[in-house]
């Protein structure tokens, strides 16, 4: 098996293994060999657990000589974020107070990968708390982008997707609060999946500490990132169902792919927006993508569901920072609340929203998830005339490191202007608050070599719709290339 053979598909890898093409011990020691390889210029794999992946492998193996399958992934190495707690592996949530952290039993992500077959044999690196878009903490130091090491892979799962460009590993599990899977993805040029809010239980994920039995803040979400919308969508057959304290009284029935084919599908296209623009390479790339899916039969038509992106970006700001203050000690919440004394009520700066946010009573809370709901509402209006729409991830492609410990301090250069940190969230946001499925597809490459994805929203609860779109896409879009050799 040669270094190309490990960027193939997760997929395709386990029908390997099953057919007894390669056994999942010979897999293993090769990812680990490729780790040793390549991981020390990226550092994307920070932990390793070899003995006990090496028995569970071999046991892999011994199984299907016996015939037994153990399920859909039989076999398969792969790592997780090292935000999920993994049974006898250091889980740190990319928190120093954590570094020593064993847990005793699995989040219930890995729960469900290792009843289905899964080998899980490390762990990918995180920023502080998953807090920021780019991928960096105390322990583990900084996550470089497989394209590109002067730039960032993204964050919060940036170790997760620069592991899967890499072949590093062919299958990783992320979490998305305002685009944590959907930015790496986009940013490393991998697949991407942000499924229907609450789909796939979060339970063992730090933050919030370890032992924390609340799982429902109302946007934050587990989703898979990978090298094909095959892999996307295995993940999420395995991945997805009710939690298990209430597997006695629910059960899980997705509705189907509403089209397969490319000329079936209905189109709404987003491609840019005034209140955001787009990087023009990234513009230039979705347009073109866009004409080729018509080009093909799709029906491709430039809409939205009728609100302003701003307005969005508004309540995102509100229910995201209610969920993060939560961590956030006394002293900071008493500045935010003397910052607010002395700001108008209208007031747009991104400290003055963070702290509104923070500090908002549950009264106000409601208001603004009303509206939120009302954001739904159109949705679900907008999805009876098409079946997906296409839009940005985010703003940019990957940009340069930039550790300035004040987030709200920091800018990013796109097309010779200066844009703030915080515009980060503004294309992520428009799936995370109405609590729907996004599914992110590689189109290509800018001019400067760096990957650009494109954002594939679908109908709640239709998760299959927007991968299958990504599926479909695969003839017309660049899909998953691996990154040039360093």
């Amino acid at each position: 098996m040669t270094d190309s053979d490990l960027t193939q598909s997760a997929s395709e890898l386990i029908q390997q293994i099953k057919n007894k093409d390669i056994s999942a011990v010979e897999l293993l020691d090769k990812l680990l060999d490729r780790i040793g390889a390549v991981n020390p210029d990226i550092n994307a794999v920070v932990t390793l657990e070899k003995d006990r992946a090496r028995e569970r492998a071999a046991a892999a193996d011994e199984a299907l000589e016996k015939g037994v399958d153990w399920g859909p992934l039989h076999g398969l190495p792969m790592t997780v974020k090292d935000a999920y707690e993994v049974e006898g592996i250091i889980t740190t949530g990319g928190s120093p107070k954590w570094k020593d952290h064993v847990p005793q039993r699995h989040a219930e992500v890995v729960e469900r990968l290792t009843a289905a077959g899964a080998i899980v044999f490390g762990k990918t690196n995180v920023p502080y708390l998953s807090g920021d878009w780019q991928t960096y903490n105390e322990i583990f130091g900084v996550t470089n982008n497989p394209w590109d090491h002067t730039k960032t892979p993204g964050g919060s799962s940036g170790g997760s997707a620069a592991a899967v460009a890499a072949g590093l590993t062919p299958l990783e599990v992320g979490s998305d609060i305002g685009g944590s899977v959907r930015i790496p993805a986009h940013f490393c040029g991998v697949y991407g999946h942000k499924p229907s809010y609450d789909l796939i239980p979060i339970r063992g994920h730090l933050p919030p500490p370890p032992g924390s039995l609340s799982e429902n803040d109302s946007i934050t979400v587990a989703g898979p990132l990978a090298r094909s919308a095959a892999d996307l969508e295995l993940a999420l057959s395995v991945l997805a169902g009710p939690r298990s304290s209430e597997r006695k009284g629910w059960q899980l029935n997705l509705p189907p792919a509403r089209q397969q084919q490319l000329k079936d599908f209905r189109i709404a296209l987003w491609p840019d927006d005034d209140f955001c623009p787009v990087e023009t390479a990234m513009a230039d790339a979705i347009q073109e993508t866009a004409d080729q899916l018509a080009k093909q039969g799709a029906a491709v038509t430039e809409a939205n569901p009728g609100f302003s992106l701003e307005m969005n970006n508004d309540l995102f700001w509100n229910l995201f920072n209610a969920v993060i203050a939560t961590g956030f000690p006394q002293p900071v919440l008493d500045e935010m609340q003397q910052l607010l004394k002395n700001s108008a009520p209208d007031d747009k700066d991104p400290r003055v929203r963070q702290a509104r946010g923070a500090l908002i009573s549950h009264k106000d809370w409601l208001r603004v998830n009303e509206l939120r709901l009302r954001i739904k509402a159109m949705w679900d209006e907008f999805f009876q005339s098409y079946d997906v729409l296409l839009c940005p991830v985010m703003f940019s492609t990957a940009f340069a490191h930039d550790h300035n410990p004040d987030i709200l301090s920091r800018y990013i250069p796109v097309d010779g202007e200066e844009r703030h940190y915080s515009e980060i969230t503004v294309w992520p946001s428009l799936a995370t608050i109405a609590h729907l499925p996004a599914t992110v597809i590689p189109i290509g490459q800018s001019p400067a070599g760096l990957p650009i994805g494109l954002q594939v929203i679908g109908p709640y609860l239709e998760d299959y719709t927007t991968i299958a779109l990504a599926r479909a896409a695969e003839g017309v879009c660049s899909g998953f290339t691996a990154p040039p050799p360093a």
